[in-house]
């Protein structure tokens, strides 16, 4: 009896490929490694796990003679940690991993072929002494179907055994920009801006010339830890004054209906003959009842057994999907208003005269490149203006990303040296603080505070505290009073000049 196949038992038969990632669809489905089932599910683990910025257990397909050199590669480059939460950089990353396997499925052939052939070698010799000097002709020793099996066994055996080397195109590939990402996250920690705008061109970020200037600042910054102290004191967390709310995500238990299908067998649904049965059915009778009806006497018998449902007939069974609905328990996110905490950007703002040249210079940028940190690590905006003369001011938004990066390198490059012009920066940082998204900011204000403070501009100050700015200022010297004292409170003295030495 011939057997039907439905385009539902189809589709279901191949459901599981729908866990393939589309953009390795084509090389899994090709890939001569397992079962197709065996590399979807294999796979689909792979990716769950990398944008979890892990690797998959060792138990996950490829099995380890091909997977032991990609896992080896990543691992030396710790590249997965870079993938949480990057769906394109992972994608990248599990194509070229994808790639491997089947560069590295080669290798190990072309390892079981050397070592088999070398193992035929040995045996056909064995052979040949076996024979006798007397008997040796020209040609080769044959080898039975039984040793031929056992020497490839062998073989694969030795070929699992062996210890292969990280996987040369992993390295090849990820290696520079591995390192890049590693460097500049010691720096900066959290990488997410930066990989989530354009992965590739961190390791452009190492060939600028300032790029060694934030190495060694970030090592003033770990022998200075008053200067990270003053900068977490900026922004600290507090509930707002004006009834501000933000919605967060609570969990609530909950009954929700649910449909559950599941395949059930049915005569209504004839794919499959599954043996004889007694019923009124025409359409699957048997021939042999058939017969009856062709008597002149036994038709009746015919009829009288049909109206008893009593005919041998078919007996068909198929599948169909049953659906009924399910009432389950479970936790639905709401949405309900809380008071929003303040926390607003940072504004920095350095004094570039020429009183600060040499080792203010150093203290000035440390203090920069830790308020760019501290606002990348709290997700907040941070504003830079580096002033001198009248007119000689420069803005820059800083943050990590790749223009973020190199607007902090130029920076970082500058050398400090002019006049003063306090008043022109600080009605500029003014101005900004009237903006929407700048109103709650925090000041940060770097200078030897060798200048005086203009009543007029100490006013305007004065008022923005009242909406909720605080002036954090840090006096880098050994002076009494100066001018940022009257603009700041609380103002930072930095004197030790001591921890400087060496950079």
């Amino acid at each position: 009896m011939p057997k039907f196949t439905h385009a539902q038992s189809l589709d279901e038969h191949y459901a599981f490929l729908d866990d393939c990632p589309a953009h390795v669809f084509a090389e899994v489905v090709t890939m001569p490694i397992g079962t197709l089932q065996e590399r979807v599910a294999g796979v689909s683990s792979w990716n769950d796990a990398l944008l979890r910025g892990e690797l998959p257990t060792d138990d996950v397909w490829p099995p380890p003679e091909i997977a032991g050199p990609i896992r080896k590669a990543l691992t030396e480059l710790d590249i997965a940690r870079f993938c949480r939460d990057q769906a394109d950089l992972r994608d990248a990353v599990l194509k070229d991993v994808v790639a491997g396997f089947s560069r590295q499925a080669g290798n190990f052939a072309d390892e079981i072929v050397r070592r088999l052939r070398e193992l035929e070698g040995l045996e056909r010799r064995r052979l040949d002494d076996l024979a006798g000097a007397e008997k040796r002709t020209a040609r080769k020793v044959g080898l039975d179907d039984a040793t031929a099996s056992r020497l490839r066994a062998e073989a694969e055996r030795l070929a699992r055994a062996c210890h292969p080397k990280s996987d040369a195109g992993i390295i090849a590939q990820w290696q520079k920009r591995a390192r890049a990402w590693a460097e500049i996250s010691d720096v900066f920690g959290d990488l997410g801006a930066l990989l989530g705008r354009g992965w590739d061109m961190a390791p452009g970020v190492l060939r600028e010339a300032g790029w060694m200037d934030i190495v060694r600042l970030r090592e003033l910054v770990k022998r200075l830890p008053q200067l990270a102290e003053i900068v977490r004191q900026l922004g600290r967390l507090q509930m707002s004054v004006d009834g501000e709310s933000v919605t967060e995500k609570v969990m609530v238990p909950m009954l929700r209906v649910q449909e559950e299908r599941r395949l059930v067998r049915t005569p209504l649904a004839p794919t499959e003959a599954r043996g004889v049965e007694r019923s009124g059915e025409i359409g699957r009778m048997l021939p042999a009842e058939a017969v009856f009806l062709g008597h002149p006497k036994l038709r009746l018998l015919w009829h009288a057994r049909r109206a008893e449902q009593a005919l041998l007939t078919y007996q068909y069974k198929g599948l169909v999907t049953e659906r009924t609905l399910v009432e389950r328990e479970g936790i639905e996110e709401i949405e309900q208003p809380r008071p929003r905490p303040v926390r607003g950007p940072i504004l920095v703002i350095v004094d570039t005269s020429g009183s600060m040249h040499g080792a203010p210079e150093l203290v000035a940028k440390a203090l920069v490149l830790e308020a760019m940190r501290t606002a990348h690590a709290e997700r907040r905006r941070c504003f830079l203006y580096a002033y001198s003369g009248h007119g000689q001011i420069e803005e820059h938004e800083l943050s990590v990303s790749g223009d973020g990066l190199g607007r902090l390198l130029s920076f970082l490059g500058m050398t400090f040296g002019g006049g003063n012009d306090e008043v022109g920066v600080l009605r500029r940082a003014l101005a900004r603080l009237n903006a929407d998204d700048w109103r709650k900011a925090d000041v940060l204000f770097a200078s030897d505070g060798e200048w005086p403070a203009p009543g007029s501009v100490v006013a305007e100050v004065k008022a923005a505290g009242k909406n909720g700015t605080r002036f954090h200022g840090v006096q880098i010297g050994n002076r009494g009073t100066t001018g940022l004292h009257a603009i700041c409170d609380p103002v930072h003295k930095f004197a030790d000049w001591l921890k400087l030495g060496g950079l």
